[in-house]
């Protein structure tokens, strides 16, 4: 089974209320998918790896996603 992370820069495109008072919300995150060219991604040799560059790249600011493909099926 291979196992990658997927990472990228996050725009957020939410716009704010007003420039009044910091009680005030900003509108609801929507989820927009990254373009694939946005896309990093590095491949990893067991799971507590991929968790460890995963959670470094959270602690940067970057969007994380950690991928694995079917494997070979287990008994």
């Amino acid at each position: 089974m291979n196992i990658w992370v997927e990472y990228w820069k996050s725009k957020d495109n939410r716009s704010h209320t007003s420039m009044g008072s910091h009680a005030q919300m900003k509108e609801q995150a929507v989820w927009i998918p990254p373009n694939t060219e946005d896309i990093s991604r590095r491949f990893c040799q067991t799971r507590e790896d991929a968790n460890r560059f995963a959670k470094a790249m959270q602690e940067r600011g970057l969007m994380v996603t950690i991928k694995t493909d079917g494997g070979f099926p287990t008994k």
